[in-house]
């Protein structure tokens, strides 16, 4: 890299803008959310003439390109040796200044695209619980690198002037502490069963009916339409249940397919390495078409989780995420350590957060049985009221429904063996789930607050749950131990905060 590439660390360095090519990247965005647009106006207001789309869809290009243009140019960073300065802004000009030493997370992500012209986003994130605080979208892979690194060698205490005399040594990239080969994603992939692809043909195909021919959705058009329809309608029971059968295998198969194409564009070439330089910490890279870089402190892993589920844990395959107050690009806060690996490949992985596992003689506690059974009653109260809405309470068609509630109770049953918890010396161990069975391993020097309470429900069985608030991770989904005694709840509430304060 040449000294006018390099951001300079001086306090009086002059502005800089976003990579001209970034015009183009904003642009083509943008272009493609209207492209629906187009086709609406070309179908019902042009009445299908093609000059008058024609300039419609130049004038848009004009809009955009010029709009585009007018906005990177009002966009202009400036790097000191202490901070990094970003001015934005049209009309209302924002000025914004961050320091270095508030910076937590600083991470790179590569769309298909951007890898093709050699371009990156830059994402600084400070912990401030709004998501990305400064973001530059659209500087060359090299800029882009140089500013984390300026970054991490300020936090680690490196002379800015002494790193700028000196340059860096080439080092050989040592081993990672987990990757991932194509095998290993295929295997991932067959456990993360998704109909996500059926939902994106459903989602165009709401956007684009007026492309399709009338009675499209309809059933009835296509069985209408069917050369011998006699000859289908004389089939036996058996083999309309034969097609049923394939239509149902047919899903499936479209459900573990779309879970394998999924698995394979997030985690290509997965790859989690221990970084010590600055703060000391994992870098996680994977993507195939968006390649993501960024690097999580290790001093902001909050907690760990293991995921599974009954056929992915008899062959010995688990999921490991950690909480972390670190955000990359896309917003996520509990970020894949390992999607698809042993436990004997996990342990080196919570060693170096200092997170120990579960060992097989840890005593886990069980919850009170009201969790299935008061569920259990609900549901079928719920199911009652159902068939007495549609007005077959003597019809066969009630107890039917009814034996709905079967397999559901059978569920809520599994759920409460699988909901137990268990206090080891300085972690608390939480487990949830059947079906996706989560293992939680929280740092007790990490627990922000405990609580203890009590539902309309639980005060009759002296019940009460138990909630750990930690920082980062989902808001949404808080750490629960529910139906426990009450005596037990408040018990475990004093463990947890006289441990707290030894750890």
């Amino acid at each position: 890299m040449s000294e006018e590439e390099a951001p300079s660390l001086a306090p009086d360095a002059a502005f800089r803008r976003l990579h001209p090519l970034s015009i183009i990247l904003k642009s083509l965005s943008m272009l493609s959310r209207n492209i629906v647009a187009i086709l609406v106006l070309h179908f019902s207001l042009f009445d299908q003439n093609i000059a008058y789309t024609a300039l419609a869809a130049l004038a848009l290009v004009t809009l955009v390109v010029g709009v585009t243009t007018l906005i990177w140019s009002r966009f202009t960073y400036q790097v000191t040796d202490r901070e990094i300065r970003i001015k934005s802004g049209l009309l209302n000009r924002n000025n914004r200044s961050i320091p270095f030493d508030r910076i937590q997370d600083v991470s790179l992500e590569q769309k298909l695209v951007s890898r093709l012209l050699g371009l990156a986003t830059v994402a600084l994130e400070t912990g401030s619980g709004a998501g990305e605080d400064g973001k530059l979208d659209a500087l060359s892979r090299t800029d882009a690198e140089a500013l984390r690194d300026t970054i991490r060698d300020y936090q680690a205490g490196v002379i800015a002037a002494d790193a700028a005399a000196d340059a860096r040594p080439v080092t050989t990239e040592t081993p990672p502490i987990f990757a991932m080969d194509n095998r290993r994603i295929f295997i991932a992939g067959l456990f993360n069963f998704s109909f996500v692809l059926l939902a994106i043909l459903g989602a165009l195909a709401q956007n684009l009916d007026f492309l399709l021919p009338d009675g499209f959705f309809d059933p009835r058009t296509w069985i209408d339409a069917l050369p011998e329809q006699e000859t289908i309608n004389g089939l036996s029971s058996t083999v309309r249940m034969g097609w049923a059968l394939f239509a149902i295998l047919s899903l499936i198969t479209i459900g573990f397919v779309s879970g394998i194409v999924r698995t394979f564009v997030r985690e290509h070439a997965f790859r989690l390495d221990r970084v010590d330089s600055g703060q000391p910490g994992f870098r996680r890279r994977r993507g195939l078409f968006t390649l993501t870089d960024m690097v999580m402190p290790i001093h902001r892993v909050q907690a760990a989780i293991l995921q599974s589920g009954p056929v992915r844990e008899y062959f010995g395959w688990y999921h490991l995420k950690f909480t972390s107050l670190a955000g990359d690009a896309s917003g996520e806060t509990d970020h894949s350590a390992a999607p698809c690996a042993k436990l004997s490949e996990i342990e080196p992985i919570l060693f170096e957060c200092a997170i120990r596992p579960a060992s097989p003689d840890l005593d886990f506690q069980t919850v009170n049985p009201a969790f299935w059974w008061r569920r259990a009653l609900i549901v079928s109260l719920a199911l009652t009221v159902a068939a007495l809405g549609a007005g077959h309470f003597i019809h066969s068609g009630y107890w039917a429904i009814l034996l709905l509630a079967i397999p559901i109770v059978l569920i809520l049953i599994l759920n409460w063996r699988h909901h137990q918890y268990a206090l080891a010396d300085r972690q608390l161990y939480v487990r949830s789930g059947w079906w996706r069975r989560k293992l939680t391993i929280l740092l007790l020097r990490k627990v922000q607050s405990v609580d203890v309470s009590q539902s309309p429900l639980d005060h009759p069985l002296d019940l009460a749950t138990v909630t750990i608030g930690i920082a980062g991770g989902s808001t949404t989904a808080p750490l629960r131990i529910v139906d426990i005694p009450l005596q037990s709840a408040m018990d475990l509430r004093a463990r947890i905060v006289a441990r707290q304060n030894h750890a």
